[in-house]
């Protein structure tokens, strides 16, 4: 594992919010395995539950829709790339507000993207260095994270 060629998995998943904590605690699995401390996989664990439950929640329109998740795993950070199959024109302009908002306090566009157990994007934003928002065709929706591992 190194800058070249960093360690990438990518997992399917149904719409379905039953499939986030074991997803979200094999991700951290990985990150342990990788030798990232607790705290760096703990903080990951909250972005990965939170990326993936907006997907399933307000990304993915049919019964049999699926989400995307894409890991990639550097000596210096992680990478997540969620992927879902498109969401309603509402919540998408929605997310593009939220998104939009990141020097400003939390005001009622996040708030609709938090899930009665989420933390919302704000805590996303605060613990991640980077968070990018592309929307293609038909609404669909790919937010990449990038998570750097603390000096010491």
């Amino acid at each position: 594992m190194n800058n070249e060629n960093p360690y990438i998995f990518k997992v399917k998943i149904p719409a379905d919010a039953d499939y986030i904590p074991p997803i979200r605690k094999f991700v951290a699995e990985i990150l342990q395995i990788k030798n990232f401390d607790p705290k760096f996989t703990f903080r990951s664990e909250v972005i990965v539950d939170e990326i993936c439950h907006n997907a399933v929640t307000y990304g993915s329109q049919s019964l049999d829709a699926t989400v995307d998740l894409v890991c990639s795993i550097y000596p210096d950070k992680a990478e997540f790339q969620i992927n879902d199959q498109g969401g309603s024109a509402e919540h998408v302009e929605r997310l593009k507000t939220a998104m939009d908002k990141r020097d400003e306090a939390l005001e009622k566009e996040v708030e609709f993207f938090k899930s009665n157990k989420g933390l919302g994007l704000e805590i996303v934003r605060m613990l991640s260095a980077e968070v990018d928002l592309k929307i293609g065709d038909d609404n669909v929706t790919s937010i990449r994270v990038v998570r750097k591992r603390e000096e010491i």
